[in-house]
């Protein structure tokens, strides 16, 4: 059907044209209607965004301080990585984590928390071992029809490094090479790396070529046999910080801030540009008990890089896998044995991601909810199926700032600690040092060696005031290994030809020492070393105690290094004897005696303005007990500034019991000793019957 067409309107021709003002009276009608328009779009947003907001801070419980709103980009049953500042805000086990819709609702969920798998290990149908003239060759018949990735050497030597050659073949005739130049080895240092890695690959027999060009043989007794895993575990990048660093002549202690706790470790890895090396490693974090921080090991291992003659370079730089971690501080120690410290200039860290599994079948964003001290774990009926669940897949999630809940009302528990606790009598304290504060907030303060020697030798006399109250404390007992320079003289019996004796003086007594170390130039010796002090008892006399003892041996095999005597227990005068037996060898010079000692931190808080003082030197003191355990993680989370200590002040004489063992003590005792002697036989004369007189 043909369309009518529609006349045009058409002006009249005499019609006049629209004046200017009829003109600008519809543009600025216009641009009203768009600057209307525009002002009720923003609005409505803004009145959305303002509803939300205060529908959001509304649904939040008053129980629960954190909330962070995530959007999901999927509908349906999903997975999400929970965000890194929510699991830094909940409790250690996560029982307070809790996820809300939009509306306020609680939303059931479970939780996912992936590890590696545990190495997967085969037998082989056969094993062979053969030595020829240069190699060592072990052939090995798999029995294995999917992918293999590497074989364990078992063997029982120690003290080794080989490069191995691994070739596959699928008749036991034809040989393809997988890889080259692996290196297997075992260290005197403990490390050790036998498994080779290689290509997945199908491969009914396998061929293990040892390089003994440059060492003896060694038995290979088996082999184990690795299976490809399916699936490895996922892993996310973790921030983290290097905030101290301390080195010691055997040591490298790394202080670790990481951006985020409650985690568990992929993996922490060293970034150095040294070309060689070998080191174990020993990674801790701190807990706290009955008001003590104590330093617990969570994970040990060995790094290295070889580079081995005409091969390429292999190393592992990464240790700490698949290892929870509570705190963000974590303790890195690098032992260097005799060796020069490694730069380090880097160390990464990947984290193992926490998954929650829900459905997500309502509109808007979604709130997670940590920070409840009080509440249990959930219980919802998703956990039954977690088997089932196994598959869901994971869908990228928006998160954004982690905020806190104004209806929140519990008080800051690090806001309580600068307030003191309980009045403090000082008078049965003897010695007081000042403590500078540089910042206000979370204090470290480290004991110096003066302190250490005047204080209780468990630390239960120190006391931090601030007018006449007490600072709340945590004591830290710290790995930490601090040296001083001790002077030594020498100084022979000459009773006793073949012995050399030095005396070592100490700038304190009671010192807690661990080790003594030395040095000599003589290249080739084997000697016997003993330390000791002499102590006096209750009469004044001396008598000798033993502290350690070592052998110590060099031969042109060994490097150089410095000669080491471990202490059983700490001394309690400031004089030691050195003894070095050298039968009829000459004697040994010895220069550089250098004393080791461990130290201990105190961590509080101060407000600003306030002048706190350290106390000890009160043997009577018992250990103090704070509420301080229930705000540690806060503690050793939060940033920490470094207090140092002033001068000594002498508060009190000394006790009669040190006036007694100290340089006169001898004849103090024998003095009082005599007059008690002389006022016992006055009064047994006073009580004895006299005697009639004779009778005439």
């Amino acid at each position: 059907m043909n369309e009518i067409p529609k006349p045009k309107l058409q002006a009249p021709k005499n019609s006049p044209a629209p004046s200017s003002k009829r003109k600008r009276a519809r543009r600025f009608g216009s641009l009203a209607l768009g600057v209307w328009s525009l002002f009720g779009a923003w609005s409505l947003g803004f009145g959305a965004l303002l509803l939300g907001s205060f529908a959001q801070s509304a649904e939040i419980p008053a129980a629960w301080k954190f909330a962070q709103p995530v959007t999901l980009a999927l509908p349906g049953l999903v997975r999400f990585s929970v965000p890194l500042e929510t699991l830094d805000a909940v409790r250690s086990g996560l029982e307070d984590l809790r996820i809300h819709d939009a509306q306020g609702r609680e939303v059931p969920f479970d939780l996912d928390r992936p590890v590696q798998r545990a190495l997967v290990t085969a037998v082989p149908r056969k094993f062979t071992s053969s030595i020829t003239a240069n190699a060592t060759v072990a052939i090995i018949e798999t029995g294995v029809t999917q992918p293999l990735v590497g074989v364990t050497l078992q063997t029982p030597a120690v003290d080794f490094l080989k490069a191995v050659r691994v070739e596959g073949s699928s008749d036991g005739r034809s040989w393809v090479a997988i890889a080259d130049g692996l290196p297997v080895f075992v260290l005197s240092n403990g490390a050790r790396e036998l498994r080779v890695k290689f290509p997945a690959g199908v491969w009914p027999h396998l061929r293990l070529t040892l390089n003994d060009q440059r060492a003896q043989p060694i038995p290979v007794t088996g082999a184990v046999l690795h299976p490809e895993v399916s699936e490895a575990a996922p892993a996310e990048p973790l921030g983290l910080d290097i905030t101290e660093r301390s080195e010691t002549d055997r040591e490298t202690r790394l202080t670790l801030r990481l951006n985020g706790g409650n985690v568990t470790l992929a993996g922490l890895s060293l970034v150095t540009a040294d070309a060689l090396f070998s080191r174990r490693v020993t990674l801790a974090q701190r807990s706290v008990s009955e008001g003590e921080v104590r330093e617990t090991v969570i994970a040990t291992g060995h790094v290295f890089r070889f580079a081995l003659t005409g091969q390429s370079v292999v190393s592992n730089a990464t240790f700490a896998v698949d290892v929870p971690v509570q705190g963000r501080e974590l303790l890195l120690t690098v032992h260097n044995d005799d060796n020069p410290p490694l730069d380090i200039t880097t160390v990464h860290a990947r984290r193992r991601p926490v998954f929650a599994l829900l459905l997500n079948d309502r509109p808007g964003p979604l709130n997670v909810l940590a920070g409840n001290a009080q509440c249990s774990a959930p219980k919802y009926d998703l956990a039954t199926l977690r088997r089932d669940l196994r598959t869901v897949p994971v869908v990228p999630a928006q998160a954004g700032a982690l905020t806190v809940n104004a209806a929140f009302s519990a008080p800051d528990p690090l806001a309580q600690l600068a307030a003191g606790t309980t009045p403090l009598d000082v008078k049965p304290w003897r010695f007081r040092k000042a403590v500078r504060i540089v910042a206000p907030g979370i204090q470290q303060l480290e004991l110096d060696l003066e302190t250490l020697a005047r204080c209780a030798s468990g630390f239960g006399d120190l006391r931090i005031v601030t007018g006449d109250q007490q600072v709340p404390y945590i004591l830290e007992r710290t790995s930490i290994q601090r040296s001083f320079q001790v002077t030594g003289t020498r100084n022979d019996d000459p009773k006793r030809p073949k012995t050399s004796r030095w005396t070592l003086t100490l700038p304190y007594k009671s010192l807690p020492l661990t080790r003594l170390t030395c040095e000599t130039a003589a290249p080739l010796f084997r000697r016997e070393a003993v330390i000791y002090e002499e102590r006096a008892d209750a009469r004044g006399e001396k008598y000798r105690v033993t502290l350690g003892n070592a052998s110590w041996v060099r031969t042109p095999e060994l490097k150089p290094g410095k000669l080491v005597l471990f202490l059983s227990q700490p001394p309690s005068t400031d004089h030691l004897w050195l003894e070095v037996e050298n039968g009829d060898n000459p004697p040994l010079e010895l220069t550089g005696f250098t004393a080791w000692h461990t130290t201990a931190r105190l961590l509080f808080r101060v407000t600003e303005g306030s002048t706190p003082a350290l106390y000890y030197g009160n043997p009577q003191a018992a250990f103090p007990r704070y509420d301080l355990d229930l705000v540690a993680r806060q503690i050793f989370s939060a940033p920490k500034a470094l207090a140092k200590l002033g001068p000594e002040e002498a508060l009190k004489g000394k006790a009669l019991g040190e006036s007694l063992a100290g340089s006169r003590g001898n004849a103090l005792f024998w003095g009082v000793l005599i007059a008690v002697v002389v006022l016992l036989l006055f009064v047994l004369n006073r009580l004895l019957p006299k005697p009639e007189p004779e009778q005439k």
